[in-house]
């Protein structure tokens, strides 16, 4: 069996040197011995780096680096692909290779981990073997293994990823994992885990979109200049609400929907449906429902981008 591992830096590729974290070369081989003399498989891993680099660094062109490696290694015969990136931008370029990628691709993997491999508190090892052994149940398409408490791993759609809580590392998504990793195997949760997504194939990110990202609060005052803006995601409240009653915001739609911008805004379910929204259609403001905010936003990138 063979799989490729893509090292991209992050945490998992990381070690830590007088008192501050950032990428080391030797890592690759740390992570995968560490794999090989725990397990009697015999796995070849090839490995790969297009970039090397924190991931709160990631742009545009290490985004179309990454999805190019993708493509050029996806079809080679591989069973499966895992992908070593950082956590803070993981939801991003995760959702980027499900969009691009589709689900009819060998098993692609995304593992990063909340501590350097040399660290006893680290997820990267767990994370790790969880992504090859899922690789091995045969599933296809496009996820991320994390782990949220050192016992189990949890395997999620990779486009439906939400963002970190505040100082917290753990990974959840929409519709909670489709497989779990435990006891040294996998069992998959979902008997359905394609989405059916329509692949955009490979895309060259742009470096300026346009994309205006609102986050909802009660003193916002959506006062933009909305030159060069092409697109705005409004992330609301929990519930999928935002205050359609506020002249600012009415003012703002009123301005966007007279310079043809989109305005995209996720959170909205079917089981809670407030009077407030009652009034996003006539405001020009576009509800994705089951999409994710991270998703949304990588979304308007890939077709801005087109």
């Amino acid at each position: 069996m063979k799989i490729l591992v893509i090292f991209t830096g992050g945490t998992i590729g990381s070690k830590e040197n007088d008192g501050w974290i950032g990428p080391n070369s030797t890592t690759k081989s740390l992570l995968i011995n560490t794999y090989k003399q725990n397990s009697s498989d015999d796995i070849v891993f090839d490995t790969v780096t297009p970039y090397e680099i924190l991931s709160e660094n990631l742009d545009a062109d290490n985004l179309t680096a990454l999805i190019d490696c993708l493509f050029d290694n996806a079809y080679k015969g591989y069973e499966g692909i895992i992908v070593c990136h950082g956590t803070d931008t993981l939801q991003y370029s995760s959702a980027a290779a499900a969009y691009c990628l589709g689900f009819d691709v060998c098993p692609v993997v995304f593992v990063s981990a909340n501590y350097p491999l040399n660290n006893k508190k680290t997820n990267g090892h767990i994370n790790f073997k969880a992504a090859v052994q899922f690789i091995k149940s045969g599933n296809r398409g496009v996820f991320v293994s994390y782990s949220n408490d050192l016992k189990t791993a949890d395997i999620h759609l990779a486009h439906k990823l939400f963002v970190h809580r505040e100082y917290e590392h753990q990974v959840f998504s929409l519709g909670g994992p489709v497989a779990v990793f435990k006891d040294g195997g996998v069992e998959v949760l979902k008997k359905q885990l394609s989405q059916g997504i329509t692949p955009f194939g490979r895309v060259n990110f742009a470096k300026h979109p346009g994309i205006l990202n609102i986050t909802v609060t009660p003193f916002e005052e959506y006062n933009y200049n909305l030159k060069g803006v092409k697109a705005v995601v409004l992330t609301p409240y929990h519930s999928g609400t935002v205050n359609t009653k506020s002249p600012a915001f009415v003012e703002f739609c009123k301005k966007a929907k007279q310079a043809k911008i989109p305005i995209v805004l996720t959170g909205v379910s079917d089981e809670s449906l407030y009077e407030s929204m009652q009034t996003y259609s006539e405001l020009g403001v576009e509800v994705l429902k089951n999409t994710t905010q991270t998703a949304a936003r990588v979304l308007l990138w890939i077709k801005l981008s087109l």
